[in-house]
């Protein structure tokens, strides 16, 4: 889905217009990106938790060269889902 089809369905679905939706979303978004950043969690109801978890450092082989090479450590975004879209999915 994109972004434009999400503010479409939110606009349908509460009675706001596309402005005021695409508005709402732009926020939501500063306020989830700015938190993930300091290093919280964001608790997203009956979505789950986004959190951002350290990755070390990893040495690792070329397949096809053989060649010794190491990855380094990165962030990575993580998101956890609650145990009802767990149960959705694997319905």
């Amino acid at each position: 889905m994109l972004t434009k089809d999400l503010i479409t369905e939110i606009a349908l679905q509460t009675g706001y217009t596309k402005r005021r939706v695409e508005e709402l979303l732009n926020a939501t978004t500063s306020v989830v990106l700015e938190n993930l950043l300091q290093g919280k969690a964001v608790q997203l109801q009956n979505i789950g938790s986004l959190e951002v978890k350290e990755k070390s450092a990893r040495a690792f082989v070329h397949p096809k060269t053989g060649e010794r090479s190491v990855v380094p450590a990165r962030k990575q975004l993580v998101l956890r889902p609650t145990a009802t879209i767990k149960d959705a999915l694997n319905a």
